[in-house]
């Protein structure tokens, strides 16, 4: 799907996105990415789910409307604010241009929640391909190891970094968390791949800052998709920001295309989150 066809909100979004946007395929690939990111404190209330991880990613620590609700949007914002200010977080909702609530946007607007944070869902066809050569040593490591390893290239804070730990720890489905060291045994570049059935995930693929720029990233992305094709993945996807341009050309050079987009509504008291 290209970008014009996809439901973008603006200030004013009134109208309803096409119904056919909301694909089974679509579906599947929102579920696959909350498990993937799943976390360990939520709770299910009347629809939404609601999450509260301590992480800067919005998409652990938001309410995600997974069904079509029945009590009054008031009384479920009212609940979920409530909800948030008990785990001493900020209130945010994450909001998809595949619905299933399509009014939710508009209604959220018109209650004064400020639109933020826009992120496209790419996703490919996955058919098997070869394995990847190179100077690179592609390991995989256990969870503390990666999320530590990604969060000194972020530059994290333990505490983000311990949270991430811990999440990865959590998932049931399959993950391959990936490192890619060069030929003086330093770690470049690292990368997640999570397999739930036939959909092979790629998230948090992050480049060291002294190596940027070397195609270590194209690579290291080369080698997780080989290796979920051959572990029976048939489709690929991940989440990107639109104004990462780079990252989309990287992208866009395997064959990934936007498929549907996701943004968060935060209460007027609270858009500096």
């Amino acid at each position: 799907m290209s970008d014009a066809a996809l439901f973008i909100p603006t200030q004013n979004t009134l109208s309803t996105p096409p119904a056919d946007v909301r694909s089974a395929l679509h579906v599947r690939l929102e579920e696959a990415a909350l498990n993937a990111t799943a976390v360990g404190s939520q709770v299910l209330y009347d629809g939404w789910l609601v999450r509260f991880a301590r992480s800067p990613a919005k998409r652990v620590r938001s309410v995600n409307v997974l069904g079509l609700s029945t009590r009054p949007l008031d009384e479920r914002l009212a609940y979920c604010s409530t909800l948030y200010a008990r785990h001493g977080l900020p209130m945010v909702m994450r909001v998809t241009s595949i619905g299933p609530d399509f009014s939710l946007d508009a209604d959220l607007e018109a209650r004064g929640y400020i639109y933020t944070g826009e992120t496209r869902v790419m996703s490919m066809p996955l058919a098997p391909r070869p394995c990847v050569g190179g100077d690179l040593l592609f390991r995989i490591v256990d969870s503390d190891r990666f999320a530590a390893a990604v969060g000194a290239m972020r530059g994290s804070s333990a505490g983000h970094i311990h949270e991430h730990q811990s999440r990865l720890q959590g998932l049931a489905v399959d993950k391959q968390p990936v490192l890619a060291i060069d030929a003086a045994g330093q770690c470049v570049a690292g990368g997640l791949a999570v397999r739930d059935g036939d959909l092979l995930g790629l998230f948090d693929i992050v480049t060291d800052p002294g190596h940027r720029r070397k195609g270590y990233a194209a690579v290291l992305v080369e080698h997780l998709l080989a290796e979920g094709a051959a572990g029976g993945a048939t489709t690929a996807y991940l989440q990107v920001e639109p104004e990462n341009t780079a990252a989309r050309a990287l992208y866009g050079r395997y064959g990934f295309k936007d498929c549907y987009a996701y943004w968060y509504r935060l209460p007027a008291e609270q858009t500096d989150t």
